[in-house]
């Protein structure tokens, strides 16, 4: 699951442009009061009234470079982009095995993605394998989500073959030494276990996705949204071996290599340090698509002592193959911008019952995507933010947004694009998510040139489809014996221990609505 940054946001609003606002920075010090004797008032004269800012240009058209596609004799498929602004070069490897291909051990992928990467490789041991990185001025990533894991690493551009040949040993040839197996599950399942005890928003999204993805007999692939330290403890090291044997096989990855590299030079180095990896076809995993609740869910997961609640209310929107996609990511952005949205504007700057507010679509390569609401409050107003919340949902199903909503939403995930791919590696980050979801490279490009032009009308329909009052996901991460009571108005409430691998503890009636006179 992707987080979205307060500054990030603010950046990528401030790219994207909102219309008819202006931000001045603030100064970069304060001069010191300067002490005069009083003067007699003179009468001012009343200020003229301002002029109110232009409106802003409209965009400007903007196509994305083009990127080079090669299949290697081992099957395994290599995109470049050239790019001479830094001369560095940006290589990541992506296979196309994430955590939904854990079956019935949840947490094997990111036990043994990890492992792979950090047991050595080859002739080299791990002391000698970081050594070898550090040579190249280089740290190896991990980047691992539903539908793939990526290694990556950024080089100085002469360097690239290096790089490769490094990058080939770890992936193709690690050495999974029990121990250090052993020492990556340790330490997961401790940082699994804090975030258990402290982290209301990894509760609410292993709840949601739980209860989003549920199957009546069988574990859904996308229901797991991490492992728990108890799962973690489970993972066997031949299971790694076994993870690895089936799934890291050239016809199962993707490389993408961006920067100061050509197109010819980069086939040489593919060819050269990519084209020994070997190993058989991997098996594609079984998909079932889940079911949309039939009624309001209402988990509450305790966490004792906690003086404010963190509230996520979720469903399953379109698949991202599916033409109303992009209608659909334009009304949760209308909802839940962080900076402009609805809900942001009401909860958070008029109401302030929220300190913060936004929506995410989550979209998966085999499935619907995942949509939710992200509100976090004080205790006592929990009730208050969740009517709140729910109100503006079954709002945005029966009004259509109005055009300047739309523009506003387009502009910021226009720029918001833009702040992301211009990191460092980006761009090749981009190509490893879009390849790894089955999409073209222009993908995105396509997608917010449709939302630019897309009536208010198909946003408000494609929404109505898929979030429907009365259907919906409730997950509150908080002190059941304050918040608890808060939920019951809404409905039956089930109480979870995240500590213990969210087991229910209780359940929590509804309430009895009020007699009528």
């Amino acid at each position: 699951m992707r987080k979205r940054a307060s500054v990030l946001g603010l950046l990528a609003l401030l790219v994207a442009g909102c219309p008819g606002q202006t931000v001045a920075p603030p100064p970069l010090h304060t001069p010191p009061a300067k002490t005069a004797e009083a003067k007699p008032s003179v009468p001012q004269a009343a200020p003229e009234p301002k002029e109110p800012p232009p409106e802003s240009a409209p965009p400007r058209p903007f196509s994305t470079p083009k990127t080079t596609w090669i299949e290697l004799k081992n099957g395994l498929r290599v995109v470049s982009l050239l790019d001479r602004a830094v001369p560095v070069a940006h290589l990541r490897l992506v296979v196309l095995a994430g955590t939904a291909v854990d079956g019935e051990k949840t947490g094997l992928s990111a036990v043994c993605a990890r492992a792979v990467a950090s047991s050595g490789a080859g002739s080299l041991d791990a002391i000698e394998l970081r050594k070898r990185l550090e040579g190249l001025g280089a740290s190896l990533s991990v980047d691992l989500n539903a539908d793939r894991v990526v290694y990556g690493i950024s080089v100085p551009a002469p360097r690239l073959a290096e790089a490769a040949e490094v990058l080939a040993s770890i992936v193709g040839r690690p050495r999974l030494d029990p121990k250090e197996i052993e020492r990556v599950q340790g330490a997961l399942a401790e940082r699994a276990a804090e975030k258990a005890r402290s982290d209301g928003t990894w509760g609410a999204l292993m709840m949601l996705h739980r209860d989003l993805f549920a199957l009546p007999s069988e574990h859904h692939p996308y229901a797991s949204f991490d492992a728990t330290a108890e799962e973690i403890g489970q993972i066997k090291p031949a299971d790694c071996k076994e993870y690895h044997r089936r799934y890291f096989v050239p016809k199962n990855m993707i490389a993408a290599i961006t920067g100061d590299v050509p197109a010819d030079e980069v086939r040489k180095v593919a060819e050269k340090h990519l084209g020994g990896l070997a190993g058989k076809a991997a098996p594609a995993p079984s998909f079932t698509d889940p079911m949309p609740p039939e009624s309001t869910k209402i988990t509450l997961v305790d966490r004792p002592g906690s003086t404010q609640s963190e509230i996520v209310v979720g469903s399953l929107g379109p698949k991202e193959s599916e033409p109303t996609f992009a209608g659909f990511v334009a009304a949760a952005e209308v909802l839940g911008g962080a900076i402009t949205g609805r809900l942001a504007v009401d909860l958070r700057n008029q109401r302030g019952l929220v300190s913060r507010a936004f929506a995410e679509t989550v979209p998966f390569a085999n499935g619907p995507s995942a949509f939710y609401v992200y509100t976090k409050t004080n205790n006592e107003s929990t009730g208050d933010a969740l009517t709140a919340v729910l109100d503006h949902l079954r709002a945005l199903t029966q009004e259509v947004p109005s055009p300047r909503e739309m523009e506003t939403a387009a502009r910021f995930l226009g720029g918001s694009r833009a702040v992301i791919t211009s990191r460092p590696g980006g761009r090749a980050d981009e190509l490893c998510d879009l390849g790894s979801r089955g999409l073209p490279d222009e993908a995105l490009d396509e997608r917010i040139s449709t939302l630019r032009a897309m009536a208010p009308e198909a946003a408000a329909k494609a929404f109505f489809e898929h979030v429907r009052p009365g259907h919906a996901v409730l997950v509150v991460s908080g002190d059941a014996t304050r918040v608890g009571p808060l939920l019951q108005r809404f409905g039956e409430v089930k109480v979870v221990d995240p500590t213990r691998n969210f087991a229910r503890t209780r359940t929590l009636p509804a309430a009895a609505a009020p007699s009528r006179p």
